[in-house]
């Protein structure tokens, strides 16, 4: 608060000096991110030899999961979009823990493969979009705009850490005691990480609390939406925002440019994350090494995440949008070379640094170019489209291994994937919205 001797300027924001709630908001989906490692197709990969000793089953039988878990999340996404704008992260976010939780205590009891794709790729899968990246970025795109791409960098950074903290400790529990140990674990994280701090911190939108983002306080005199960018970002918090139905939304080509290159990028994603560990192992690597090339990437996408956070609030700029695409493409070339150990570990670092640039740049695109609130509709119906391609990822990549015996023809492919996702990523422009809204107007 100003003293009695200081005055605003006339025409400026007034930032209020008290310690900003949206920041709870990205611990929660912080935490969210934290207990979000066995949504991970890497993480399953690890899961291929236990599976194949005790039940005998291939890695594209095992990989198949994941895909019914991506198809999945595609049909339940454009339900769960909606509510989100609705009703928001509270709400949806226990249920979400309380039916992860469940599912994961359940794989442990399985005998037969239909079972853990039930259990996995379809129950898992739903509380996974209910708890999971849809419900908590949305929120947390919701609570900034001036500061949005640091504020999902530290919220996304709980995947990461994630990564750091769950590869090797899946590594020695499997050895150690057995894979139903560790669903056991990933249950009570989900439960400890998600159900309690989210219930309890998440918010819908700052106005709900008489707020504004990024804790600014809008002036009168400032300007709605900024004219002449590429990318519109609306400036005064009060002022209307892009509204859009299902129906506008896949009338827009912009949505579906954006789509395709993030889909495309989704298949080669989930490709090589559920190989990245059996393709380790193949090549010879014992599992110190895997563990340890493994968790350093992680730490690698971890520690990129301020930098790529701070780089993605210029995401109107076409090099922000297209270079991570690159950089993927680039690491996967040099996993094509991996039986040189100075290859594997240029690839699993600039492959962390891939997945972290893509992970936080398509967020605030997609925020940018259709406004906060409608986003849980935009971002529903982008994820049937995304996860509808990356559902073929997993099984295809490892049933070409199970036919050719090897990852590098998938690899090869998965290549040129990511070059056609920056080239689609490099026209995409922002639409055009027909309607406008105020936050107050869209609570109303």
């Amino acid at each position: 608060m100003p003293s009695g001797k200081e005055k605003e300027l006339p025409g400026t924001a007034s930032r209020k000096p008290r310690y900003f709630y949206g920041w709870n908001i990205v611990a929660a989906s912080f935490l969210s991110h934290l207990s979000y490692a066995e949504h991970f197709s890497s993480m399953l990969g690890f899961f291929f030899k236990p599976f194949q000793t005790e039940f005998g089953w291939s890695r594209s039988a095992v990989a198949a999961a994941m895909s019914i878990a991506r198809v999945a999340e595609a049909l339940v996404a454009p339900i769960i979009g909606p509510l989100v704008d609705r009703y928001g992260p509270r709400v949806l976010m226990p249920i979400g823990a309380v039916i992860v939780g469940f599912a994961m205590l359940g794989i442990t009891q399985m005998t037969a493969l239909w079972q853990f794709y039930l259990l996995r790729g379809v129950v898992s899968a739903i509380g996974f979009t209910i708890m999971g990246a849809l419900v908590s970025d949305v929120a947390v795109n919701n609570w900034f705009v001036r500061k949005r791409g640091r504020a999902l960098a530290i919220s996304r950074l709980g995947s990461n850490i994630s990564n750091v903290i769950f590869t090797p400790l899946t590594v020695f529990v499997l050895a150690a005691s057995g894979w139903q140990t560790m669903f056991v674990i990933f249950a009570i994280v989900t439960w400890v990480a998600v159900l309690i701090p989210s219930a309890v911190l998440m918010r819908r939108r700052p106005e709900d609390m008489g707020l504004h983002p990024d804790g600014i306080q809008p002036s009168a005199t400032e300007t709605s939406i900024q004219k002449g960018e590429d990318t519109p970002v609306v400036d005064n918090a009060s002022a209307p925002e892009p509204v859009w139905n299902r129906r506008e939304v896949l009338k827009a080509g912009s949505f579906w440019l954006l789509a395709l290159s993030l889909g495309i990028n989704s298949m080669a994603f989930q490709g090589i994350n559920i190989s990245l560990a059996p393709y380790i192992q193949d090549l010879g690597y014992g599992e110190a090494m895997l563990a340890t090339v493994m968790t350093f990437r992680a730490a690698m996408a971890a520690g990129a995440l301020p930098f790529v956070g701070f780089l993605a609030e210029h995401a109107d700029r076409l090099s922000v949008r297209v270079i991570p695409f690159i950089v993927q493409g680039i690491a996967v070339a040099l996993l094509l070379l991996a039986e040189q150990p100075v290859f594997l570990w240029l690839g699993v670092a600039l492959y962390g640094l891939g997945i972290s640039a893509v992970t936080i740049t398509q967020e605030v695109i997609w925020a940018n170019y259709f406004g906060r609130l409608s986003l849980g509709v935009v971002r529903s119906m982008s994820f049937l489209v995304s996860f509808g391609f990356g559902a073929a990822g997993p099984i295809a990549i490892n049933l070409a291994f199970d036919i050719m015996k090897s990852y590098r023809p998938a690899f090869i492919v998965i290549i040129v994937f990511f070059g056609l996702s920056a080239f689609v990523m490099g026209i995409v422009k922002p639409p055009k919205a027909r309607r406008f809204a105020t936050a107050a107007e869209m609570t109303r």
